[in-house]
């Protein structure tokens, strides 16, 4: 098996990185894979989330014997944006899988900006109006939806990477 990935502003690409370090696998981006793939052979494919669909899932369905599947998002892992992912996102005979990844608001334009922006509104003021009441997470989670920053972490594969080992 091999990992694919779309990145845009490279905390896809930093995740798919760290998990074929660490197990041993080839890594490619979404451009490169088609020339550097053999034909049927096993993929586990990353994107980043726009809307609740997974960056060019689509396009590695019909290039890619996909095997498995990870959306990488702002939000935090809940079993709600698992089910979000499941429904918007079929590849049949795929898990999905999904990591928080991290916010740029540097590296991308000022339509993407406002669309986050516009999509975070709600949970941003939830947050303030809880004030001095809210939980260290959620201060962090505030500063990132304001300031951006990364949630990538290592540990964070452990189950995608339990699962590779069951593929074996």
């Amino acid at each position: 098996m091999v990992i694919v990935y779309r990145s845009n502003t490279g905390y896809t690409r930093e995740y798919a990185e760290m998990l074929g370090k660490a197990e041993k696998m080839k890594v490619f981006s979404i451009s490169e894979a088609p020339d550097k793939t053999a034909p049927g052979e096993a993929v586990f494919y990353m994107g980043p989330l726009m809307a609740g669909h997974i960056a060019g899932i689509d396009q590695a369905v019909k290039k890619f014997t996909v095997k498995g599947v990870c959306g990488v998002g702002m939000s935090p892992v809940s079993q709600q944006v698992l089910d979000t992912l499941s429904k918007a996102n079929y590849v049949p005979g795929a898990p999905i899988f999904y990591l928080q990844g991290g916010w740029a608001p540097k590296k991308v334009g000022w339509l993407k900006r406002r669309m986050v922006g516009m999509a975070t509104r709600s949970v941003r003021e939830a947050l303030r109006d809880k004030g001095s009441r809210r939980t260290l997470e959620e201060n962090r989670y505030l500063d990132f939806l304001l300031h951006g920053g990364s949630f990538v972490a290592f540990e964070n594969l452990e189950t995608i990477r339990e699962w590779m080992h069951e593929q074996q």
